[in-house]
């Protein structure tokens, strides 16, 4: 049996991987609604706070019900469909039963072994499709007239906002 500073230990690297898992999922989650908003209810010229609206709108809308709507608009190629479905399980696990299913996690060093690997699996899978929409989105953008250096420039800007608009 650990020694209750070991099961503390393990208990903090277990949270943080779910921490991180749950951190990518979300992040992927808005995003995918924005590409959903920009590909099937943005138009040109319908300005910023419509735009905003719409996805907000998209974003308070389940992970499942954004993929089904992205799937029912012939978005998604099947391989990608695909990985998205199999990732949506994958979050309804990490939320709903993972703790339940890992019970022994911070006593036994295979059962936290077997939940780490699945936890940076779901974080790597949500990363490599959330590298995959932006890019999809990229492209989109480019097709109707924005070009790199506009797309940079706002990037920038946002970033900047986002580093200064800090609670702290």
């Amino acid at each position: 049996m650990l020694e209750k500073t070991q099961r503390a230990d393990r208990l903090a690297e277990i949270c943080m991987q779910i921490g991180f898992a749950l951190w990518q999922l979300q992040e992927l989650e808005g995003c995918t609604a924005i590409y959903f908003v920009l590909l099937t209810q943005a138009s040109k010229g319908m300005g910023r706070s419509i735009g905003e609206a719409l996805v907000e709108k998209a974003q308070s809308k389940t992970f499942g019900a954004t993929i089904k709507q992205l799937e029912k608009a012939n978005l998604l190629p099947t391989d990608l469909a695909k990985r998205y479905i199999s990732l949506l399980e994958e979050r309804n696990w990490l939320v709903h039963r993972s703790r339940i299913d890992s019970r022994g996690a911070i006593h036994h060093e295979l059962i936290a072994q077997k939940l780490l690997l699945r936890l940076d699996a779901i974080a790597d899978e949500a990363a490599a499709l959330l590298k995959m929409i932006g890019l999809k989105m990229e492209s989109f953008a480019q097709e109707n007239g924005v070009s790199n250096d506009q797309i940079e420039l706002q990037s920038a800007r946002l970033l900047r906002e986002w580093q200064t608009n800090s609670d702290d």
